[in-house]
């Protein structure tokens, strides 16, 4: 009986292996390079033209197919590097924008509409959570009312992006029922006991769209958050006018 070219391989940890006992081991197991692809890129076998060489073919394939996954890769860096492209500079324009505005309903209306048309939204707005009572044309939200429904939102650092709930969407776009996605972005003031005075209620921003993945979970909000840094400087310069 033939003995296993695998254990006769293993027999002894000082044996040196020669062609034969390599050949003869992989007659044995054919199906080697299968469960081991790896190794075929690493291997280097000299190509006969006119005949068929089965072994070059599977490691040409595997390069082959390994170019493409890194080519994906690249045109995915590409794209991705173009869109920030893109996002950066309607942040940009946004955000020279704001900075020129001189008043809270000035920068409330340029949020309505800018908004909407750089970053393709179905609505968005400047919300101030406080005391609706009040007697002004911004948008003035309930504090109480707000901090229930957005709960652990409300005192979130950075922005959120994704679904609003039925309640959400009640409170924040009556008029607009068919949200499907959104980005809320806290602004949050420094030294803001000092604008209570003059402060219309805590602001708050909010990006909606009617597509479900416009603003999805994954989408990095770097742009974002910035943009609530600048909002949260200039409220708090018209302010202190």
């Amino acid at each position: 009986m033939k003995p296993d070219s695998q254990n006769s391989l293993a027999e002894s940890d000082d044996m040196i292996l020669d062609e034969a006992s390599v050949a003869s081991f992989l007659l044995d197991h054919p199906e080697f390079f299968a469960s081991h692809e790896e190794l075929l890129a690493k291997m280097i076998i000299p190509h006969r033209s006119g005949g068929a060489i089965s072994l070059l073919e599977r490691q040409v394939a595997l390069l082959r197919r390994k170019n493409e996954e890194s080519q994906d890769k690249i045109d995915n860096f590409i794209e991705n590097a173009r869109e920030n492209d893109e996002l950066f500079e309607k942040t940009r324009t946004v955000i020279l924008d704001i900075v020129n505005t001189n008043s809270l309903i000035e920068l409330s209306d340029l949020i309505s509409n800018k908004l909407n048309k750089d970053f393709d939204a179905t609505a968005s707005q400047l919300f101030f959570a406080g005391d609706p009572e009040t007697d002004s044309p911004l948008q003035i939200l309930p504090l109480e009312q707000t901090k229930k429904v957005l709960g652990k939102l409300f005192q979130r650092k950075r922005a959120y992006c994704g679904t609003l709930k039925p309640e959400q969407t009640e409170l924040f776009f009556p008029d607009t029922p068919s949200i499907n996605s959104a980005a809320i972005v806290p602004i949050h003031l420094q030294d803001a006991a000092k604008l209570k005075n003059s402060l219309p209620g805590i602001p708050i921003m909010l990006i909606a769209s009617k597509k479900p993945q416009h603003f999805n979970s994954s989408l990095d909000t770097l742009f974002l958050d910035f943009i609530g840094e600048v909002l949260s400087a200039h409220i708090k310069g018209l302010l202190l006018r």
